[in-house]
């Protein structure tokens, strides 16, 4: 019996592994510009899918670790405003973000599995990017005037900050990641199903 949860645990590990791989790279190719969008989001469903919310969540974290370091060294122009603006907050919005992003997507799936594998999949896909989003939406706004006072400072001309969140940043994010995300939903459902029909194999 221990040599099988052996077994079972290497090859969670192994795809936890290659997840971990996906999520660095996609992230660090789309962490480009003042618009980046989260490609890593479709690896990180697919964690919390077949593996469990802890496993989303650690992938969900890495995403916010990576999204943190590119803005940070200025690849990700809107998250190295927002880091100048209020440090400690940004590093929070990253992290929370992208946890949540992972965590959330492994209940709504479980939730639903038991009616529909395919709509669960789809439901969990969906999520993602709509707590990704809000979560980041969220915490722009709590520091709205740390970012205004920051563009008063570098000499650049006032905006309507509302507008340009939401009316380009957000919602030009928001809508591809989601349809990334929902046309990339049948093949989660699909490939979830065969690794864990592996895993229960080698139980």
């Amino acid at each position: 019996m221990k040599e099988k949860n052996k077994k079972i645990s290497t090859l969670q590990l192994t795809e936890m592994a290659i997840l971990l791989a996906l999520v660095v790279a996609l992230q660090s190719i789309s962490s480009v510009g003042v618009v980046t969008l989260c490609l890593c989001l479709v690896p990180i469903t697919l964690g919390a899918i077949v593996l469990d919310w802890k496993c989303g969540g650690i992938l969900g974290f890495a995403f916010g670790l990576v999204a943190l370091f590119w803005g940070i060294v200025g690849k990700d122009v809107f998250t190295l405003y927002l880091f100048q603006a209020s440090p400690v907050m940004t590093i929070l919005i990253c992290i929370v973000k992208g946890t949540l992003a992972g965590m959330v997507p492994a209940f709504v799936f479980n939730a639903l599995k038991g009616k529909n594998h395919l709509l669960a999949s789809i439901a969990a896909s969906v999520v993602a990017p709509v707590v990704n989003t809000g979560v980041f939406a969220l915490g722009c706004l709590i520091i709205k005037n740390d970012v205004i006072a920051t563009a008063g400072k570098l000499g650049i001309e006032a905006v309507n900050f509302a507008t340009l969140l939401f009316g380009v940043i957000i919602t030009a994010n928001f809508f591809i990641e989601l349809l990334i995300n929902v046309v990339f939903a049948p093949s989660l459902d699909k490939v979830a199903d065969v690794v864990k029909k592996r895993i229960k194999s080698r139980a």
